[in-house]
């Protein structure tokens, strides 16, 4: 799933790098291989999503007004499932999530917010920004692993060779 962080850093771009037109082929190859998901509760269900939402924004035929919707219902999607499994598997009492004061679709939003504010300010060199936004999110990759862990855990997943 490299191909993911490759688009979401090229800015989604095909021409932000080369190599993103074969990037997008392989998640599309990799999406249809598994076929339709309609089970949120199955660990190919998030991956399958973090997949459509990078071919998305790498994505030149999609009108940008219906991209920009289908990304926002796809990610939003996402952490509702992910907050339903913690909820239904008790995620939400675990020591990792008690510094959370809200859900995980909610930490999302204030994220968006965020980055709409910052966007939204004339004076800001949008790539810029981008490019600090993205850092803030790889610098909080040890704690979204964790949260991970514990979501796939409550789950009941078998995580054994993904979290070694």
């Amino acid at each position: 799933m490299g191909e993911i962080d490759d688009i979401i850093a090229a800015g989604g771009s095909a021409q932000g790098f080369a190599g993103v037109v074969e990037k997008v082929a392989s998640l599309k190859s990799w999406r249809s291989e598994i076929g339709a998901l309609e089970d949120s509760s199955a660990p190919t269900y998030f991956q399958s999503t973090a997949a459509g939402v990078a071919i998305l924004v790498a994505s030149e035929t999609v009108p940008a007004n219906d991209r920009e919707w289908r990304i926002r219902s796809s990610v939003a999607n996402f952490w509702d499932s992910c907050d339903d499994l913690l909820h239904a598997g008790g995620g939400y009492s675990r020591i990792e999530l008690r510094a959370i004061k809200t859900t995980l679709r909610g930490v999302e939003d204030i994220w968006r917010a965020a980055d709409i504010r910052l966007l939204s300010d004339g004076g800001a060199d949008d790539a810029k920004v981008y490019v600090e936004r993205l850092a803030k999110i790889h610098s909080n990759y040890p704690k979204r692993r964790q949260i991970a862990r514990v979501v796939a855990e409550s789950a009941g997943w078998d995580i054994s060779a993904t979290f070694r």
